[in-house]
Order: C-alpha cells, then structure tokens, then sequence
C-alpha cells in the first residue's frame, strides 16, 4: 500500500502479483510468478518483438518498388507490361505474406540484451532511416534487378530490348524531333 505513489510515479512501475491491489492497481506491469527475473525475459521479447516486426515492415515496404517500376516503364516508356495486375495480386497476397510472416518469428539476435535501450524518442518503429533503406536502396536494386531479368528473359524470347524500347517511339507515343505541335 505505501508502495503505489511510488510505483505511479516510476517509469515502469512493477508490483508482485502476491502485492496488495492498490500496488498492483498503479503498476504498469504485474509480475504473476513473483520472480524478478521475469522482467528480463519481458524486456528480451519486447526487444525481439520490436526487431522482429521492423524487419517484417521493412520487407513489406520493399517489395512494392518493384512492381511500381514495371507499371512506370509500361507507363513512360511503353514497354511490354512485365507483370499484370493479376500476377500483382498474386504476388503480394501469395508470396509476400509468408515471408513478412516468417520475419516475425525470427529467433532474437545474440547480442539482443547487450544493446543499450531505446530512446523512445528517437528509435521508433518506421524511421526515415528504414523508409529510405527500404524504398531508395533495396527497393531500387530489386526494380533494377528485375527489369534486367525481364529484359534478358525477353531477349532470350527473340525481342531484342531496343525493340522493346523503340516500340514507344515507333508507336507515336514519343515524340522525336520530325514531330510538329499543331494545336488546331
């Protein structure tokens, strides 16, 4: 009972589940066991749980670069649409999910409970550190990475990429220099 001011006031306050229910009503965490060391285990899985989903997020977020460059070539320069919407839906439903899945039931890391703590300030779920890593660096690689596949894949198929790629200008839909803007 003396002890709830002080545990309302700590930045965790912790109260043993055998404790009285004004120290268990102003803790923010109850240990049920009574066993301190409880608190380690609960400090080691929050820290894999934080690792475990930043990794699933950043995953999440890479892999739809990809697929926004192949619309944005289709779009811009009027190659050969390499994936369909289809084969889109397919591909982040079907094959995305396992693996973001997977990422979050990874085991902890080894040096996991040598890290200082987080600032909770600073060190947050989805950083500009993490949208960049995930978007500008890894996603830019695979878009890259798999618009060269698709194009050694389809040249292997007998379309040689400057034909891919010409196709837009003999369509009419770049224009060159021979082109004239008539607004009438």
């Amino acid at each position: 009972m003396n002890d709830s001011p002080a545990i309302k006031k700590a930045d965790i306050g912790i109260a043993m589940g055998s404790g009285s229910d004004v120290a268990k009503n102003a803790a923010d965490i109850v240990l049920l066991d009574d066993d301190f060391s409880s608190i380690v285990v609960g400090i080691e899985q929050g820290r894999l749980m934080f690792d475990n989903l930043k990794k699933s997020i950043t995953y999440g977020l890479t892999v739809n670069i990809p697929e926004i460059f192949t619309v944005v070539c289709f779009i811009v320069l009027q190659v050969p649409a390499p994936l369909s919407s289809i084969l889109m839906l397919v591909i982040c439903l079907g094959t995305d999910m396992y693996p973001c899945i997977a990422l979050a039931y990874e085991n902890a890391e080894l040096d996991i409970m040598e890290r200082n703590p987080r600032n909770a300030k600073r060190d947050r779920l989805v950083s500009i550190k993490l949208m960049s890593f995930a978007y500008v660096q890894i996603g830019t690689i695979q878009a890259f990475a798999g618009m060269y596949t698709y194009f050694l894949v389809m040249n292997d198929y007998g379309f040689k990429p400057q034909t891919l790629l010409n196709s837009a200008v003999q369509s009419g839909w770049v224009p060159n220099e021979n082109d004239i803007y008539d607004p009438t």
